[in-house]
């Protein structure tokens, strides 16, 4: 989009109809999330509607559903567990604006009574999955996910694929470390590849396939995923934490122990001394954004102070001192419509999805990479299907897969060229880069035209007119050749 923030995406319901309606597609959303493994919808369509529903709620507080998804930890529909929590294991309240941080600030300046004494931290947003792991005595014993936020499920079957939580600590520290579990790129990729050798579908993005990992316990292989801590607790009445410790004191006792924590990542952990500087620090992280091997959605600002934190206490689904400022989509759905087949330079076969038109990160995308044909066979991929289209500061986005769930019954497999799409002719299919069985000779004006470019040999002049010309003539048939031109066949062409 250019892009505008969920709160400005949002819109208006005119009755009690279309309210009731926006609830039943956000339970529906949220239950196949949290409880499925994949998503109805994107993070931004998911946003813009549970604003509207929000705004409803705000206006019309006497015709507010009893069950509202909104006032309930990730909207009541994550499978709760049986392993109750050391202490009440919340989500975060969002803005998207400046304005809405400085109100953000403003609303805990009037729980504290006061401006806020004890500073803000500023650390990445990881777009994964919340997690508790209870190490005793140096040994991870239990690994739980947030669920209800009370109770959660007991994955501990995950236990030595988590980078950054160690099995065993260096020190014999007891305690609950809290954080986010996700696939880095790189993972995310590797567990894309295991799953097709093991015959499985592929995820349609790493925060999807974390879910779905945390919960496997039926799989014939294994995936590595990564853990930052963003949080810790006491666990069974062993001190750990220093007295009073803050939120950025908190974190450096956990790392000191041994796990990794939020500090260790490209974006770092940040101690400001206010709101405004706080704003300058989430800016920089999302500048970084693209950079990240890890995808985050968004920036936590907290207040740093233990004291002003338990002051300012929490609601029921979040705490009011911290606050998630979260940043445009770089990730959303669309409907793949069909596939064209270009011939590059080398005489690679390319092939590019044609998309339903979506607004992501800064503009309208109605083209997505595809990469190569072994490629789509891997992700299986129809026309018709709703794909995630992933950009993060690429030029051209990339198609990351398709969700399934959502196929249409018409949806036929994206059909791959029998012949050259430029030539006709044969295709060499030995590697996973098809390629015209010509090879450059298939596309050779642009081969040519961009080797005279400016960033190569930089032959002045020498436009795709006159190298059309010399090829027609024969004068040319590889790069070499224009080492060895005449002025009379450079007369000729010109004329």
């Amino acid at each position: 989009m250019t892009n505008v923030s969920a709160v400005e995406a949002s819109f208006s319901m005119s009755g009690r109809a279309e309210y009731e309606a926006a609830v039943q597609r956000l339970r529906d959303a949220s239950r196949t999330y949290y409880g499925a493994g994949y998503s109805l919808m994107d993070d931004a369509a998911y946003d813009r509607l549970r604003l509207a529903v929000l705004d409803w709620e705000a206006e019309h507080p006497d015709e507010t559903a009893p069950d509202s998804p909104t006032g309930r930890v990730a909207d009541g529909a994550a499978p709760a567990g049986d392993v109750a929590h050391t202490a009440r294991l919340l989500s975060l309240d969002n803005v998207f604006t400046p304005e809405q941080l400085t109100a953000w600030g403003a609303s805990l300046r009037r729980r504290l009574g006061h401006e806020p004494a004890g500073g803000f931290t500023v650390e990445p947003k990881m777009d994964g999955a919340a997690v508790a792991a209870r190490y005793r005595d140096g040994r991870l014993t239990q690994i739980i996910t947030r669920g209800d936020g009370t109770h959660g499920e007991d994955v501990s079957h995950v236990i030595g694929t988590v980078v950054g939580l160690p099995e065993q600590l260096p020190v014999p520290a007891t305690f609950e470390a809290r954080g986010e579990v996700l696939f880095t790129q790189e993972q995310f990729e590797a567990a894309n590849e295991t799953r097709a050798a093991h015959g499985a579908g592929v995820f349609a993005n790493p925060r999807n396939g974390t879910a779905g990992t945390l919960r496997a316990k039926d799989r014939p292989y294994r995936l590595a995923m990564t853990f930052w801590a963003y949080g810790a607790v006491e666990l069974d009445g062993v001190p750990f934490l220093p007295a009073g410790a803050g939120h950025a004191e908190t974190l450096a006792a956990v790392a000191r122990a041994g796990v990794r924590t939020t500090a260790d990542t490209p974006a770092g952990l940040h101690t400001v001394a206010t709101l405004d500087e706080a704003q300058e620090k989430v800016d920089a992280i999302a500048a970084l954004r693209a950079s990240l091997p890890f995808g985050i959605d968004g920036v936590v600002v907290k207040a740093d102070s233990a004291t002003e934190q338990a002051t300012a206490g929490f609601g029921t689904r979040f705490p009011y001192w911290a606050v998630a400022y979260k940043l445009p989509a770089v990730e959303r759905q669309t409907v793949l419509q069909d596939v064209f087949w270009e011939v590059g330079r080398t005489g690679v076969l390319a092939p590019t999805a044609v998309l339903a038109p979506v607004e992501l990160d800064g503009s309208t995308v109605t083209r997505a990479t595809l990469h190569n044909p072994a490629d789509i066979l891997r992700r299986d991929l129809h026309i018709g299907d709703t794909v995630t289209v992933y950009k993060a500061g690429d030029i051209i986005p990339r198609v990351q897969a398709a969700v399934v769930e959502l196929r249409p019954q018409d949806a036929v497999p994206v059909p791959l060229p029998h012949e050259c799409p430029h030539c006709g002719g044969g295709i060499d299919k030995s590697q996973e880069r098809w390629r015209c069985a010509k090879g450059t000779a298939c596309a050779l004006a642009p081969l040519i035209e961009y080797a005279a470019g400016r960033d190569i040999l930089d032959i002045d002049g020498l436009g795709r007119k006159y190298v059309d010309a010399l090829i027609a003539s024969g004068d040319v048939g590889d790069v070499a050749d224009l080492f060895t031109l005449t002025e009379e066949q450079l007369t000729v062409a010109s004329g």
